[in-house]
């Protein structure tokens, strides 16, 4: 795998991650009420396009770009749902067992 394929795959295991790591919104924007599931998906679907803008430029940059169709997508909205599981256990899932004891 070229760099470029080594740097995608790093950014998008970090950034499925991060709305899970803070409270805020994108990182900055503090909220009175804490974040809802809607920001959740919000912010997934900006990570989305975060990637797919960077991984379009520096295929442009290699080379020819391909077309894709609607199963390329699908494949890689589940594998950033996927990555974005580390940080939905630790934000969610671990807290409860952790203090019930």
């Amino acid at each position: 795998m070229s760099v470029s394929g080594w740097f995608i795959l790093t950014l998008a295991v970090s950034l499925a991650n991060f709305p899970f790591a803070t409270g805020r919104l994108f990182g900055v924007i503090t909220l009175r009420h804490g974040k809802t599931s809607w920001a959740y998906i919000v912010e997934f679907v900006m990570t989305y396009m975060i990637l797919a803008s960077v991984a379009y430029a520096l295929e442009a940059r290699e080379g020819r770009v391909f077309d894709q169709g609607w199963q390329f997508y699908v494949i890689t909205v589940s594998l950033l749902m996927v990555f974005s599981f580390p940080g939905f256990v630790f934000r969610f899932l671990l807290p409860r067992t952790l203090f019930s004891r």
